[in-house]
């Protein structure tokens, strides 16, 4: 579940001084700058809107059930296009969604070489929704 909000509307530093590594930085600026996610307390930049929280059911490593039950639970349609990894490894058990740039939606595997195929390819692959890729394309398609 990724959160939004706005910019500060004033810069932390409004004397335009020159900063040295020596200078304290206060707690106002601590407040000003970082935030603690209300839903899973990791400490994040304010505003930038890149923290998505990993819910506590994700599985890095999912077993076949929990592949199945991914696969059947996918609400997107089955003629979608998505990525999967060019390169099959051992570990390879999602898909991703793709953004404008045909790249995954959650940047995790951003460096890597993929194949457009369907999502319904993908699933006769056995290869599962990659987790954050759907709450990125849920969060997009509900606003």
């Amino acid at each position: 579940m990724a959160h939004d909000c706005e910019p500060p509307h004033t810069p932390t530093r409004d004397d335009h001084s020159e900063w040295s590594p020596d200078d304290k930085i206060t707690e106002a600026e601590i407040k000003e700058t970082f935030e603690q996610c209300p839903h899973c307390g990791t400490y994040i930049v304010q505003c930038n809107g890149s923290h998505s929280c990993i819910p506590a059911d994700y599985q890095p490593h999912a077993d076949e059930p929990e592949i199945r039950r991914r696969i059947e639970a996918s609400p997107f349609p089955d003629d979608d296009p998505v990525l999967i990894r060019k390169h099959k490894r051992h570990d390879t058990y999602a898909y991703h969604e793709p953004d404008s740039d045909d790249t995954p939606l959650c940047s995790l595997g951003a460096d890597q070489s993929f194949l457009t195929r369907t999502r319904e390819h993908a699933h006769e692959q056995f290869l599962a929704p990659c987790q954050r890729c759907e709450r990125i394309r849920e969060k997009q398609e509900g606003e």
